[in-house]
């Protein structure tokens, strides 16, 4: 018979074990986990993240043998959930002991539903997922791009007239970055609304403010954006990978070519870090963004299955 396993909450003394834990489940090779570790800490530490709340523990014998983080989202009525068991403690319950105590955190937070991002070669938890009364709502395109060499010689999507980009700048962009990416964004799948201090929380968590272009008109007003990053970490073909994170443009200046020129210069300013691949995900549903990014020359990779359950009230 299997220890007990004990499901508990968070404590911040227990954030290595947890890390460590999640490495684990993850497969965080050795050579990044300490830029992942930083990572971690500071994403549980994001304005809203409330960790001692949203963060738990299983624990047999002693030892951590899994996790789970609740994104809790009141302003679009929902909770997500990510969760997962070290691999010598697969088949003894815990994942489903983990779901339940996430179902009882969104039932507290009173949102209407509980969902959980899977990805589609995780055959094994989508399995679990559809056993557990969950529903397939929806599908993430995961997309690559593999830039050449000449496309940094020129502009490969100019700026319409009186459109210019430029770095954002930490301490004064925050809140109209925050109130374009609501506005681009509001109703979208999944969005929940920032907050300036959400902003800042997430560039600090990067580290790199100067891989978030900002988009402007003639007067000033930010129009567009778009944010990357370039990861340690390569891919099976040893090169940096690059990742355009979110990106978006004003309803009001959308069809005007704005958009895909945005990207285009997000796309060159990664090649110029080092990126040799550039990945992103998009929203099956968004076709007009889908069309951008075949245009710009994205092929599609794989899948994310977003799934759901309701909370019943």
């Amino acid at each position: 018979m299997s220890d007990a396993v004990n499901i508990r909450n968070f404590s911040w003394n227990d954030f290595d074990a947890v890390f460590d834990c999640r490495a684990a489940v993850t497969g965080i090779a050795d050579a990044d986990a300490e830029e992942e570790r930083s990572h971690f800490r500071a994403r549980l530490e994001l304005p809203g993240a409330d960790a001692l709340d949203n963060v738990f523990i299983a624990e047999q014998s002693g030892e951590f043998v899994g996790s789970a983080i609740a994104a809790v989202e009141p302003a679009i009525d929902r909770a997500v959930g990510e969760f997962g068991v070290i691999q010598s403690a697969l088949g003894q319950g815990i994942g489903r002991l983990l779901l339940a105590r996430l179902e009882r955190r969104a039932h507290e937070a009173g949102v209407a539903v509980h969902q959980v991002n899977v990805h589609h070669t995780n055959t094994r938890l989508r399995s679990f997922m559809d056993a557990a009364g969950y529903m397939q709502i929806r599908i993430f395109n995961e997309l690559k791009y593999r830039p050449a060499p000449a496309y940094l010689e020129g502009d490969y999507r100019p700026l319409p007239e009186g459109i210019s980009l430029r770095p954002f700048v930490s301490g004064a962009d925050e809140a109209a970055l925050a109130n374009m990416q609501n506005a681009a964004f509001e109703g979208s799948f999944g969005f929940a609304p920032n907050t300036p201090e959400q902003i800042a929380g997430y560039v600090e968590m990067r580290g790199a403010p100067g891989d978030i272009l900002i988009a402007e008109d003639s007067s000033g007003d930010v129009i567009g954006y778009v944010w990357t990053s370039v990861t340690e970490n390569n891919d099976d073909s040893g090169e940096m990978t690059g990742m355009i994170e979110m990106t978006g443009v004003l309803p009001s200046q959308r069809g005007r070519g704005v958009g895909s020129a945005v990207i285009a210069a997000g796309l060159r300013h990664l090649r110029e870090r080092g990126a040799g691949v550039i990945d992103l995900e998009v929203d099956g549903e968004n076709l007009s963004a889908r069309r951008i990014y075949k245009d710009l020359g994205f092929k599609k990779i794989g899948e994310q299955f977003w799934y759901e359950k309701d909370m019943g009230g």
